[in-house]
């Protein structure tokens, strides 16, 4: 009797041992989005419903009336003891990483696994919803963590979730996001091409350019002409007297500022399309988009259109590497986040 009672004891602990291995093994993406779900509901729960803003859209196909994406933003505010419900979710998207160098998580489930944790990192990375809208994570933060996986009941679809957050304020309050989409992995545009393929119909990209440069050579002699007005109707009114030495001043520094803000613009555009330091360029040119103090909301619509245009015609003329143009993509999503909807 004791021997039988020992071996079903050996094959009881052999048993719950195999079952262990078989489930580190066969953990699913699911599992990782249940934790995910999770520790995110954790967090929107914890932040006063006047501390968050949320928005909801839902793509669903015009001919087939199924949906196709979706998209859910949750912005918050919360003080330094919500870092717990963020470390809660970080601590997920770190065991993702470690499961996928294990080989417990693979590419039939994995769709993308992307973070940034360095303030002087200027990337972001682009999340599509549905076949014309994209969001943009990572660019306006200090830390973002964005992990997608492969939908198990379609492998032509994919989920992303992401938490981003910078560094608390000087009142301890902390600014994040939860992003989540919902998407095609492949989305496509009505004629076929796929979504991030821009097609700029221009011959001549050299021509293109000079276009481009003469646009901002004029743009700057606007300016020129501008400051000449302004400065004549400083004059004139600094002559003017009631008796009492009336006087009005009329600043033109704002305009200069916007002037040498834009050939600023010129110098780094053309620089970022020669060999070499490039990179230092791209720095150089996203420090001036942070930067736009001089510019008011016509020369930020300007200054963006532009560097779409030159954006859009360097990917489609391969100019830069993938990185590099999304370093670029990720400015023109910075300018535009400034003008006034």
């Amino acid at each position: 009797m004791k021997t039988q009672n020992s071996i079903i004891a050996a094959i009881t602990i052999v048993t719950i041992a195999v079952m262990a291995l078989l489930t580190s093994f066969t953990a699913s993406a699911n599992v990782y989005e249940d934790r995910l779900n999770e520790a995110f509901d954790d967090l929107i729960s914890a932040v006063a419903i006047n501390d968050m803003s949320q928005t909801h859209n839902i793509y669903t196909n015009p001919e087939t009336g199924v949906k196709e994406g979706q998209l859910d933003v949750y912005k918050f505010t919360i003080g330094n003891e919500g870092m717990d419900l963020i470390n809660a979710a970080k601590e997920v998207y770190e065991q993702i990483s470690k499961d996928q160098d294990k080989g417990l998580i693979t590419n039939k489930e994995l769709y993308t696994l992307w973070w940034s944790n360095n303030a002087d990192n200027f990337q972001g990375y682009r999340l599509y919803y549905d076949p014309e809208n994209t969001v943009v994570v990572g660019l306006a933060c200090d830390y973002c963590y964005t992990v997608g996986f492969i939908a198990p009941d379609d492998a032509k679809l994919r989920t992303t979730h992401t938490i981003e957050w910078s560094e608390p304020d000087g009142n301890g309050s902390i600014n994040g996001r939860i992003v989540n989409t919902y998407a095609p992995i492949k989305p496509k545009v009505s004629d076929g091409h796929r979504r991030g393929t821009i097609v700029i119909n221009t011959d001549d990209y050299d021509k293109y350019m000079e276009q481009f440069q003469a646009g901002m050579e004029e743009y700057q002699k606007g300016m020129e002409k501008y400051q000449a007005a302004m400065e004549k109707a400083q004059g004139a009114l600094s002559n003017l007297s009631d008796g009492q030495g009336l006087s009005l001043s009329v600043s033109t520094s704002s305009k200069n500022n916007a002037k040498d803000w834009m050939k600023k613009l010129l110098f780094y555009v053309n620089k970022v399309q020669e060999n070499g330091n490039r990179y230092i360029y791209l720095s150089k040119l996203y420090e001036l988009c942070k930067d736009t103090e001089g510019l008011d909301q016509t020369d930020l619509k300007i200054a963006a259109k532009q560097l779409e245009s030159v954006y859009k015609q360097l990917k489609e003329k391969k100019k830069l590497k993938e990185n590099e143009l999304q370093f670029l993509e990720s400015m023109v999503d910075l300018l535009q986040s400034k003008i006034k909807k």
